[in-house]
């Protein structure tokens, strides 16, 4: 029997964007000396923990050591040789990851790059559901898609993360699993059959991935909002009040049955309604710099600058512990193609939904996708100042769950740069794609490797 091939010939260049991501991020994982992506050991200890005692750990005083992570984990050119059991900081994440690292934990002897190469393929799937959310709001612009992944899968900073040990592959797949069901959910209910019901199937698939997000990290929660907020947008116009609370109420109890044995085996260890184990969390982590203690320290206007610009840098690339960073001159470049790119989606937006002169102008269905993928933009942001208000983590890479948003932006704005060549639309992605390959490669080997005074070869 002949295999049909043309999914393969129509679908390739999601296919040459993800194996781009996993060589470049194999070579990050394989390279970058061990314990040098943020958090690294405290996850690592979960994994050795829930295989070894087959249990789940609980996040106690003494998980963490400021001291010993200022000493011997954070300056880029000491690394430590022990397996670091003074890091156990993340005991109060919940389980799923962990419970699938373990397995490889104890296939490979608790070698750190099979864990690491975990996370990076779990990575792969969140460019796989930002492609077919991308094809199916966009069916007669194939080259967007490609794009978007492009943009998504190749940040150097978000390489450098998927190629490290922690649970946010798991999350951000999670959260673009819900974009692309959200996606589907809402042009699903603009199609010319809006008035039947909307497919079981697709409401039972959104409330066990929200479900399992609940099982993920606590930034993953954001897939609540916005698969309720999905929900609202597909049947509160078409369908009866009755049928609306009813599909809300199947996600919801579904994702909630899901997520309420977690929640109540935390609130039993650490009392109260700590159903995250965050204010024990908080708790433990004596030593992390504070936000109060910074305002007092350096005025609001030099804490605001201070924060706007490590979390732009530290989203393009700012290594290890925050500690291996580019030369200027490539912050300013970046800086600059980003505003450059905000500029060009601000065109785009203006010139297909206010002043379509002619143009084919967005659909319904898409505006309400597009503005479900910029609450999921604006939730993440939220999320990012919020938890600065308690702890200093000017970290960029807070904001990922937020990245398919942003890259959608930007290559909506780009399209829209190029639109008077149609040939270079089509290829569009691929000069991207080349592009931030070439730039990650030489970030691993002037900037990342020689920062962390690590072997080039």
């Amino acid at each position: 029997m002949e295999l049909d091939n043309r999914p393969i010939r129509r679908h390739w260049p999601l296919l040459a964007v993800v194996i781009v991501y996993v060589a470049i991020g194999a070579l990050y994982a394989w390279r970058v000396p061990a314990w040098q992506t943020p958090d690294e050991p405290a996850h690592y200890n979960y994994i050795r923990q829930l295989a070894q005692v087959g249990a789940f750990p609980v996040i106690e005083m003494g998980d963490y050591n400021q001291a010993f992570v200022l000493e011997k984990v954070q300056p880029p050119k000491v690394r430590p040789n022990a397996p670091l059991d003074a890091l156990q900081y993340e005991d109060h994440q919940p389980p799923l990851f962990y419970a699938l690292a373990a397995p490889v934990f104890t296939l490979f002897d608790g070698a750190l790059l099979p864990l690491r190469l975990l996370s990076l393929l779990i990575g792969a799937l969140t460019i796989v559901f930002a492609y077919a959310a991308l094809l199916t709001l966009f069916p007669t612009q194939p080259a967007i898609a490609p794009l978007v992944c492009a943009v998504v899968a190749l940040i150097p900073q978000h390489v450098h993360m998927m190629a490290g040990l922690n649970n946010d592959a798991l999350a951000e797949a999670l959260i673009a699993l819900t974009v692309l069901l959200c996606t589907r959910l809402l042009l699903e209910a603009r199609s010319s059959q809006a008035e039947s019901r909307l497919s079981p199937r697709l409401l039972v698939g959104l409330g066990l991935v929200v479900g399992l997000s609940f099982l993920t990290k606590a930034t993953a929660y954001l897939t609540l909002p916005i698969a309720l907020a999905a929900l609202l947008g597909a049947t509160w116009r078409q369908q009866p009040l009755k049928t609306v609370a009813l599909t809300l109420g199947v996600v919801i109890a579904i994702a909630v049955l899901i997520g309420l044995p977690w929640w109540l085996r935390s609130m039993q260890v650490y009392g109260g309604l700590d159903f995250l184990g965050l204010q024990r969390h908080n708790e433990v982590v004596v030593g992390q710099p504070t936000t109060r203690e910074w305002l007092v320290q350096f005025g609001p206007a030099n804490y605001l600058l201070r924060m706007a610009q490590t979390t732009f840098q530290s989203f393009w690339g700012q290594f290890g512990w925050m500690t291996v960073v580019m030369n200027g001159w490539m912050y300013a470049l970046l800086l600059g193609f980003t505003g450059l790119s905000m500029l060009l989606f601000a065109a785009w937006w203006m010139r297909t939904t206010l002043i379509p002169a002619g143009r084919p102008a967005l659909t319904a269905a898409q505006r309400q996708t597009l503005s479900l993928y910029a609450l999921l933009g604006l939730g993440t942001l939220a999320g990012f100042i919020w938890y600065n208000f308690q702890f200093v983590q000017h970290q960029g890479r807070y904001l990922y769950a937020g990245l398919i948003p942003f890259a959608t932006a930007v290559a909506l704005g780009w399209m829209f740069a190029v639109s008077r060549w149609p040939r270079l639309q089509q290829w569009l992605w691929a000069a991207f794609l080349v592009g931030l390959a070439g730039f990650n490669l030489y970030l691993l080997w002037r900037v990342v490797l020689p920062g962390m005074d690590a072997a080039l070869f």
